[in-house]
């Protein structure tokens, strides 16, 4: 069975739509599903989407989670998050199949 990162990883990269990731969502019993009018990615933003080797070098759409028991679509420009700044607080960002830690508005390697 898939856990709650990976079947994120496989939504964030585009290998699965919204609707078969909220059905393994539910199997999975998390209490977390995604919603059509706040998390779906369009093709384009799929495709703008691009994570390297550094959180520096990631660009499009992601999923952040910040604790609260939805997720969030955020946009990220060179590693940082654009009209989202988390300050002090504990968040993380799902995007192109990579999870990184969400310090302020910087995108960090996970603790």
């Amino acid at each position: 069975m898939k856990n709650l990162e990976e079947i994120l990883h496989h939504y964030t990269r585009g290998d699965k739509p919204l609707d078969e990731t909220n059905q393994e969502l539910k199997k999975l019993d998390c209490g977390l599903q995604l919603d059509p009018t706040r998390n779906l990615f369009s093709a384009q933003e799929l495709a703008e989407t691009r994570v390297g080797e550094t959180p520096d070098e990631a660009n499009g759409w992601g999923l952040m989670d910040h604790g609260v028991g939805c997720l969030e679509k955020v946009h990220v420009v060179d590693g940082r998050t654009v009209d989202v700044d988390m300050g002090q607080e504990t968040a993380y960002v799902y995007i192109g199949g990579r999870c990184y830690r969400l310090r302020g508005d910087v995108l960090t390697e996970e603790d």
